[in-house]
């Protein structure tokens, strides 16, 4: 696994996933929110993701692991200010647009903090297994 490119690709995808969200806000588009399971970076917390954090240790399961109360809260919010949009509730649209951007803050953070974090050391792997 490319680590830069594979940490990196799942800000955009969580960005994205914003961006979209906003436009639907906006009446640009016609963006349908999705369950906290269902997103690209919900699937791979729920599918792929612990496997692939625990490739790299400790600090990484942590930070993985913390992803997952604000990526949910995000996903809430997201419904949140869709419901409030279509009953008229402007105010309440935009808190919890706000809550949104908050929340994607702290995944945007959590997830650049993972990107930091060194790649396993492969080769010592490969003496200690076989050394």
């Amino acid at each position: 696994m490319q680590k830069r490119a594979f940490f990196l690709k799942r800000l955009n995808d969580h960005v994205q996933y914003l961006n979209k969200m906003k436009g639907r806000l906006a009446g640009a588009n016609t963006f349908e929110p999705t369950t906290c399971r269902i997103c690209t970076l919900g699937q791979w917390l729920h599918g792929e993701g612990t496997k692939e954090a625990g490739e790299y240790g400790d600090t990484m399961l942590t930070l993985f692991r913390a992803l997952f109360e604000p990526h949910e809260r995000f996903h809430q919010a997201s419904a949140e200010a869709l419901h409030c949009q279509q009953t008229g509730d402007e105010l309440g649209m935009h808190r919890a647009l706000t809550e949104m951007h908050t929340l994607s803050s702290q995944l945007v953070g959590i997830l650049l903090k993972m990107d930091a974090v060194p790649a396993p050391d492969v080769s010592n792997r490969h003496l200690s297994q076989h050394g």
